[in-house]
């Protein structure tokens, strides 16, 4: 036997429920102590673009793409696309706090993918000397005297996808593009 709720508890189950739903979003913002407000701006800043074997200066360092190149896939009528960035380190403290750093791959159709997670075996397979190479996201600022340091990326594709560019994000700074 189920009671039949009264009009006011029906009222009351419907404001509950709307201020609930925003409630949830103002916490999430407030609990963020701005930092919310701060990476919407980020993600509104116009991107910096760099056209093949020029070089962007942000966060601290120089970012080059020094090769992109297509490798056989592991699944059918995909490719591996192999990424490898310089970055000239100018301001150590700098480059430091904008650690981690996120690369994505866009085609020219528009499409992006995000990097493999763990491809140290295929990065093995592919070319042994990289293998050890740090991933944007692993990347750390060790000396101070060090100069350069170069990332590896890798990232499954479909295999008639052409026209990349790489996306660079960094803590507090413009996205960069990578032609």
């Amino acid at each position: 036997m189920s009671a039949r709720a009264s009009s006011g508890e029906r009222t009351s189950y419907w404001i509950s429920l709307v201020s609930l739903l925003a409630a949830v979003p103002l916490a999430v913002l407030v609990g963020s102590r701005g930092e919310f407000a701060a990476w919407l701006q980020r993600r509104m800043q116009p991107p910096v673009t760099v056209e093949r074997d020029g070089s962007g200066q942000v966060s601290g360092g120089s970012w080059r793409l020094t090769s992109l190149r297509r490798l056989p896939g592991t699944l059918p009528d995909t490719s591996l696309m192999l990424a490898e960035i310089d970055v000239s380190v100018q301001a150590a403290d700098v480059l430091k706090r904008a650690l981690p750093c996120a690369l994505s791959l866009t085609d020219g159709a528009g499409r992006r993918w995000d990097p493999l997670p763990l491809p140290g075996r295929l990065l093995r397979e592919a070319d042994p000397e990289i293998a050890d190479r740090p991933q944007c996201t692993t990347l750390t600022i060790g000396k101070a005297g060090e100069a350069s340091l170069r990332v590896v990326e890798l990232f499954l594709v479909p295999r008639q996808a052409d026209g990349f560019t790489l996306s660079l994000a960094l803590t507090g700074s413009p996205p960069i593009v990578l032609k």
